[in-house]
C-alpha cells in the first residue's frame, strides 16, 4: 500500500486520558468502589484500578478487563472508550503498549458492541 505524503488521513485512536476519566465516572455512577471492582475482577490489589482511572498515568486496562467493565457497567465499548481522531500523514506509535492475547468471546463482544472506529482504535492500542 502506498501512502500519499501530501494528504492526511484520519486514524481512530483511544483518548487515554478521557477514557481514564470515563472509567472512574462510570464506576462512581454505578455506586461501585475500587475494592468492589478489584474483587469482581479477581485482582490481588487495587493499584491497577487506581492507575486505570488516573488520567496522568496514561494506562488502560487489558482488553479483557475493558470488556468485563463494559458488561458490568451495562454500556457498550463505544460508551466506555473515548475515541479521538488525529489527522496524520503517518501512523506513529507514541506510547509503549503491552501485547495481550484475547479470547474468541472478547472478539465477538467487540464486534457486536462497538462501532468500526472503536474497534479500530482498540486494535491499534493493543496491537491486535
Amino acid at each position: 500500500m502506498q501512502v500519499d505524503n501530501n494528504s492526511s488521513f484520519s486514524i481512530p485512536t483511544i483518548d487515554v486520558q478521557a477514557t481514564s476519566q470515563n472509567l472512574k465516572k462510570l464506576r462512581e455512577k454505578n455506586n461501585l468502589t475500587v475494592a468492589q471492582i478489584q474483587e469482581f475482577l479477581g485482582m490481588e490489589n487495587p493499584q491497577s484500578i487506581y492507575t486505570w482511572e488516573n488520567p496522568e498515568k496514561k494506562y488502560l486496562p487489558r482488553i479483557d478487563n475493558l470488556i468485563t467493565l463494559a458488561k458490568l457497567y451495562k454500556v457498550t465499548l463505544d460508551e466506555l472508550i473515548i475515541i479521538k481522531k488525529e489527522e496524520n500523514t503517518v501512523l506513529e506509535t507514541k506510547e509503549a503498549r503491552p501485547l495481550y492475547g484475547i479470547s474468541k468471546d472478547t472478539l465477538i463482544f467487540m464486534k457486536e458492541n462497538a462501532c468500526l472506529a472503536t474497534r479500530t482504535a482498540i486494535k491499534n492500542y493493543y496491537h491486535l
